[in-house]
C-alpha cells in the first residue's frame, strides 16, 4: 500500500502509515486520455454488455474517475449489480522498488444486489487513493475504515476493505483484454471483510484468508449482514 514508514506482520504483510495526503491536482483531457477511456469502455462493453448508468465525477481531477454500473442475471433470475470504475487506470500506480511484479494500472469492482450512492462514492475515493498518496493498491492489500475502523454501509463488524481478483471467470479477463501505455489493467475486487479477519490475514498472509473463505462458501454480491467467519 502506501511506503513511507513500514513495519511486517508474522504473516509478512507490510503495515504502512500513509502520511499526509498529496494534493490531486484538477487537469484537462487530454488526447491520450480521450484514448483511454474510448478503449476501456469498449472493452467494458464486451465483458459486461452496455451500462445501465454510469456516474460521472464532477470536478475535473486527475485522474478523472468515473463509476459505471452493469446488471447480469444470476441462474437463480437475481439481478446482480457491478459496480466498476473508469479512470483509475488512466495513470500508473507509484511502485516500491523493493516490490515485484506488483499491478501499475487498475480499475476497481464491487458486486451488489442493488447499486447505492454509499458504494459508489466510495468505490471513486479508493480509484483517488493510489494517486492521491501516491502508492499501490494490489492483491491482499486491506484498508480501515478509520482508526478505530468504523463498519461499512450498514453493515455491524464489515469495517475493512480486501482487495482481491474477482471471482467472476469472465472479469478475470481484463487484463487480456485490455492494456494501457503498455501495461495491462488489472479488476481489484472489493471485499468488505472484518477487523478479525483482517487480522487473521495479517498474522497467517493471504492465503489464510482465501482458505477461511472457500470454508465458508463466501458469496461474490454484498450481504451488509455477514457475520464474522472468525
Amino acid at each position: 500500500m502506501g511506503w513511507f514508514e513500514k513495519d511486517q506482520t508474522p504473516g509478512g504483510a507490510v503495515i504502512v502509515d500513509h502520511g499526509d495526503r498529496i494534493p490531486v491536482t484538477p487537469v484537462d483531457h487530454d488526447h491520450a486520455i480521450e484514448r483511454f477511456t474510448r478503449e476501456r469502455e469498449a472493452v467494458y462493453e464486451k465483458i459486461f454488455g452496455e451500462a445501465i448508468s454510469v456516474s460521472h465525477e464532477v470536478v475535473p481531477l486527475a485522474p478523472h474517475v468515473d463509476v459505471y454500473t452493469f446488471r447480469r442475471m444470476a441462474k437463480d433470475g437475481r439481478a446482480v449489480y457491478s459496480l466498476v470504475t473508469g479512470g483509475m487506470s488512466d495513470l500508473p500506480m507509484t511502485l516500491p522498488r523493493e516490490v515485484n511484479g506488483a499491478l501499475r494500472r487498475a480499475e476497481l469492482i464491487f458486486y451488489c444486489a442493488e447499486p447505492r450512492d454509499e458504494y459508489i462514492t466510495t468505490l471513486r475515493w479508493l480509484a483517488h487513493f493510489s494517486h492521491s498518496y501516491k502508492t499501490c493498491l494490489g492483491f491482499g492489500h486491506t484498508i480501515p475504515n478509520g482508526n478505530p475502523p468504523a463498519p461499512f454501509w450498514g453493515s455491524d463488524v464489515l469495517d475493512t476493505l480486501l482487495f482481491m481478483p474477482p471471482i467472476v471467470v469472465r472479469d478475470q479477463t481484463l487484463p487480456d483484454e485490455l492494456d494501457i501505455a503498455g501495461d495491462p489493467v488489472h479488476f481489484l475486487w472489493v471485499v468488505p471483510i472484518t477487523t478479525a479477519e483482517c487480522n487473521l490475514k495479517l498474522q497467517k498472509g493471504f492465503e489464510a484468508i482465501l482458505d477461511l473463505f472457500e470454508k465458508h462458501h463466501h458469496p461474490h454480491v454484498f450481504d451488509p449482514s455477514r457475520k464474522s467467519y472468525v
